[in-house]
């Protein structure tokens, strides 16, 4: 939980174990019940689970002041009996494109660095980025990108890692993500040319070291906000990966405590309470 004088922030969901599930809503319940009243926000553009307003709205105390309709791109290896049945499912373009690289670049290589040996191979990453928003003509603020690193670092730590694709003695490709539980999250990616393969290369050995890393996991490749302009050339290239396109939602909320109903308030002290007429008489009985 994030918590400041404005409001508190889920990050990103309630975790239960996979038996335990139904049990959310009285988890939720309790997790309120135990932070008091005031202004929420639940579920995030990384969240595999599905939209909660439903069930939000439902607890006793609960006003949904805000939804925000997201679509989740993930590939779901449990899905597939082997790597070699998922490789076997992707689009025979994917296929194609990796195979031109390893054609091309007898040399071809993928070096992968974790944690804060990170930080050596995040120049490159850098750099290949901005030759890809420089052809998408993308903004590209170095700054702001080296601050999310640095954040990420220090919080996930050996969770992070990062990916170069080397091949004709330069570095073709760049990948950084974050391993997380079973599920892998692609975070941000560059390449020196797209028409050479070599980022398909290095996707699908991402892909391929998540799938042997967690076979029952996700790879989750982004989101897509109902509110921003889809871009149907990402959605063909996840497609291609055979992700799902999973919904969930951000959701803003009140809550205000509500008394449980089969609690029943105490009542206050009368001044004068009135006794039994039994009472009444030995008192007089003894002071007469």
């Amino acid at each position: 939980m994030g918590i400041s004088l404005r409001r508190r922030v889920f990050a990103d969901s309630l975790q239960l174990l996979p038996e335990e599930q139904q049990l959310w809503p009285e988890a939720m319940q309790a997790v309120l019940g135990r932070l008091g009243a005031g202004e929420y926000h639940y579920g995030s553009q990384w969240s595999l689970e599905a939209p909660r307003e439903a069930d939000l709205a439902a607890i006793p105390g609960v006003t949904v002041t805000a939804v925000e309709p997201i679509t989740v791109h993930a590939v779901s290896f449990r899905e597939w009996g082997s790597w070699e049945a998922y490789l076997r499912g992707l689009s025979s373009n994917a296929r194609r494109n990796a195979k031109r690289a390893q054609e091309q670049f007898a040399d071809l290589a993928v070096e992968i660095r974790q944690g804060r040996e990170t930080l050596r191979r995040w120049p490159a990453l850098q750099a290949l980025k901005s030759m890809l928003a420089e052809r998408k003509q993308l903004d590209f603020r170095l700054a702001r990108h080296f601050l999310r690193f640095a954040m990420r670092l220090m919080a996930l730590r050996q969770n992070n890692f990062l990916a170069v694709a080397r091949g004709g003695g330069e570095d073709m490709a760049a990948f950084a993500g974050i391993d997380f539980g079973p599920n892998t999250y692609f975070l941000e990616s560059g390449a020196r040319d797209t028409r050479n393969g070599t980022g398909w290369h290095l996707m699908l050995t991402m892909l391929q070291r998540a799938y042997g890393r967690a076979p029952g996991g996700y790879f989750v490749m982004g989101a897509q906000y109902a509110r921003d302009p889809a871009d149907e050339g990402l959605h063909f290239s996840r497609r291609q990966c055979r992700a799902a396109f999973l919904p969930t939602s951000e959701v803003s909320f009140r809550y205000v405590a509500v008394m449980p109903s089969n609690v029943v308030p105490l009542q206050p002290l009368r001044a004068d309470p009135v006794l039994p007429v039994e009472a009444e008489a030995l008192i007089a009985a003894r002071t007469g």
